[in-house]
């Protein structure tokens, strides 16, 4: 699966900077109360909450994404249903699920 982070980014940028000239164009007309706004949906927090944490692992085991994908190629990757419902309840009793 290829996940593109790259036009997350972006629209995450649009909107940041969409704010800023808000602002910006507030405080040049000398206005206190804010008349537009931008916000982010609480799902889209989360979407740019998940990039940041995946930006901080710079560790790719190339050893391994290769060894997989050759298994993915000649069908013999295989996933245990019960190990992923471990670790996700693990995931969650810590708090590391977005």
């Amino acid at each position: 699966m290829n996940v593109n982070r790259t036009g997350l980014e972006g629209l995450f940028r649009i909107y940041e900077n969409l704010q800023k000239k808000v602002e910006k164009n507030r405080t040049e007309r000398g206005e206190n109360r804010a008349e537009d706004s931008v916000s982010l949906s609480s799902d889209a927090l989360e979407i740019k909450k998940a990039l940041g944490y995946a930006s901080k692992v710079s560790e790719i085991r190339q050893e391994k994404v290769a060894r997989l994908k050759e298994q993915i190629q000649k069908g013999t990757y295989n996933v245990e249903g019960r190990l992923i419902a471990e670790k996700m309840l693990e995931d969650y009793r810590k708090g590391r699920l977005i």
